[in-house]
């Protein structure tokens, strides 16, 4: 008899971790070094550089790679449209291109993301490890995704290592933490990435406009309108010149907006004519964008 229910409880385990889930809850501390230490769901970060979603989903705010130039940091980014343009971003498959995001990944990652690259630095990139089911079947492996994400050249700019990781079953089973790569900018990983605007800086590397970013983006690359057909000419009523625009009233959200663009754009002249360093620029720029 106790042969018998040991048999089963091991059946069951192996059966768990084939789908990728517990069998019974995880002891304290077996399986929290595999993302920092913090239990899934846990809204909370650590002085607002770690972000745990779920159990193999997270997001950090880490040290920018040796020797890499200053990122454009803090960044402000619209949620709705970072969504937009990460759900336009492809990975080649040999099975095919299929989304790199899924929408319910998305939905998880984005408002997390918008708040790392508000927090970081000049000298801090975001790691991602965001991990879900993936692929086709009835019941698909939870796969992982890794990725650096940075602004720099007035762009946001994403390089990943792993597009389809699969580790989970291995890391339950072994109880043992595996070892991510984020991507770098100094050598290419082997996965691919596709967008609509055509290849990115390389197979692994794809960077957004931030003017793309501020506002409802929309995937793909803007082409030229096409010349206007000849028409006869046709006579039209002269219509009234509208009234000026009134000027936004002191205080407003448009007065206050106005006067953050005209500060950040006299910065900019400042840091491209070498009157101001880039470390000030960087600072006037976060105190720019604290007060809207």
């Amino acid at each position: 008899m106790k042969e018998s229910v040991v048999k089963k409880g091991l059946l069951a385990a192996a059966v768990c971790a084939l789908l990728g889930v517990s069998a019974l809850p995880a002891q304290a501390g077996l399986l929290d070094g595999l993302l920092g230490g913090k239990k899934a769901g846990d809204p909370r970060a650590d002085k607002e550089r770690h972000w745990q979603i779920d159990e193999f989903t997270a997001v950090r705010v880490v040290p920018a790679e040796a020797g890499a130039p200053p990122n454009q940091h803090p960044a402000i980014i619209n949620p709705g449209s970072l969504k937009a343009q990460l759900a336009g971003i492809e990975t080649v498959l040999r099975r095919g291109a299929e989304p790199l995001f899924d929408a319910a990944e998305l939905d998880q990652l984005v408002p997390v993301l918008v708040k790392a690259l508000a927090a970081a630095s000049p000298t801090e990139d975001v790691q991602l490890l965001s991990t879900t089911r993936r692929g086709v079947g009835a019941l698909p492996s939870p796969m992982a995704v890794t990725g650096r994400l940075f602004v720099q050249g007035d762009a946001l700019q994403l390089i990943v290592h792993d597009t389809r990781l699969d580790f989970v079953m291995n890391s339950r089973m072994s109880r043992t933490a595996p070892r991510f790569d984020y991507g770098s900018r100094n050598r290419a990983g082997a996965d691919t990435l596709r967008v609509a605007g055509g290849p990115g800086k390389r197979s692994d590397w794809v960077s957004f406009p931030m003017s793309n970013l501020t506002g409802p983006g929309v995937v793909g690359v803007t082409t030229a309108a096409p010349a206007p057909v000849a028409r006869p000419a046709a006579t039209v009523a002269p219509v009234a010149p509208l009234p000026p625009a009134a000027a936004p009233l002191p205080g407003s959200p448009a007065a206050v907006a106005d006067e953050a663009e005209q500060r950040l754009t006299t910065l900019k002249r400042l840091r491209d004519k070498g009157l101001i360093t880039e470390e000030e620029y960087q600072q006037k720029r976060r105190e720019v964008l604290q007060k809207l």
